[in-house]
């Protein structure tokens, strides 16, 4: 069973003649003998999955999985694999365009243009030299990190273990390393997946380690940080600014104040849009196909 919206007719019809001994099926009322599933996250819970007796082997379209019911795949025994390398470059450059927006005044000097008002600012800071620390090392990570430090940057990460990660000038580990990334950093970029552990890490507490100049940038979940207390630390000067692709709830309520801040950039849930998305997740599903037909293992296991 196999949802085509995220890849496209044009991509499904490659699917199709790679594997033209493969049956695929688009109507859910007609797919419940599938072995193998490719679907949203979102689908993936107890009241669908029941009904798919042969199913062995679910491939997400997404990175994030924090809406998949786990419980109901180790009661069938069925194999889950995420979509984590496909939308890593786009999510990073997003990450990029935050920062800037936020340092170079973007909002401002929009405003100015229609209103046609010459008006500049000779005090916007620079990402040279500056520390940036990201929260989670994962494939999106290790973008951002390639990126920023062609700024001239000082990387730190934060993960479980103490293990060097490629493109990290250091690797701080336990509640301490996340105390120490969040002092020492102008930018703290959140990317971490959606848990017991890492849900409200971003409090009253902990932004209050921050600096007062720092930036704090998310593309992880909204629920990875409590929004009441960013915002209370954006009104009154704890932190500089805020980019986000995340909020919670989704969508953000009109009466939200996170649209009206002056130093919030907000975007809905959009950092991973690029036009070679539903290609790369096409390769995506050729690649672990092709090795699951042929009994080996399928990438990015969860």
């Amino acid at each position: 069973f196999i949802n085509t919206q995220p890849i496209g007719e044009e991509n499904f019809k490659k699917l199709q003649a790679k594997f033209p001994n493969v049956k695929f099926e688009t109507e859910v009322e007609h797919s419940y003998d599938a072995e193998v599933m490719v679907v949203e996250p979102h689908f993936v819970k107890e009241e669908n999955i029941k009904n798919y007796p042969n199913l062995k082997w679910i491939q997400s379209y997404r990175a994030g999985f924090d809406t998949v019911d786990f419980s109901i795949l180790e009661k069938q025994n069925i194999t889950f694999s995420n979509a984590k390398d496909i939308y890593s470059i786009a999510i990073a450059e997003d990450v990029i365009a935050k920062i800037l927006v936020l340092n170079r005044n973007v909002r401002t000097y929009l405003k100015n243009m229609k209103n046609k008002e010459w008006k500049p600012n000779f005090n916007e800071p620079e990402i040279y030299n500056s520390t940036v620390g990201i929260v989670g090392t994962g494939s999106i990570a290790k973008e951002i990190a390639k990126r920023i430090k062609a700024f001239g940057t000082t990387v730190l990460g934060y993960r479980r273990s103490n293990k060097p990660v490629d493109h990290f000038d250091e690797i701080l580990v336990g509640e301490a390393g996340l105390h120490e990334l969040l002092k020492r950093s102008d930018y703290v970029v959140l990317t971490v997946p959606l848990n017991d552990e890492t849900r409200g890490m971003i409090n009253k507490d902990t932004l209050k380690l921050m600096k007062s100049n720092s930036l704090l940038i998310n593309i992880a979940r909204g629920d990875v940080v409590v929004q009441d207390d960013l915002i209370e630390a954006l009104e009154n000067g704890t932190i500089r600014g805020a980019g986000l692709d995340v909020c919670s709830p989704e969508p953000l309520p009109a009466d939200s104040k996170l649209w009206e801040l002056e130093n919030v950039y907000l975007t809905p849930h959009c950092s991973a849009a690029s036009p070679h998305i539903s290609t790369r997740l096409t390769e995506m599903i050729i690649e672990n196909l092709s090795r699951y037909i042929e009994g080996k293992e399928v990438l990015n296991i969860v």
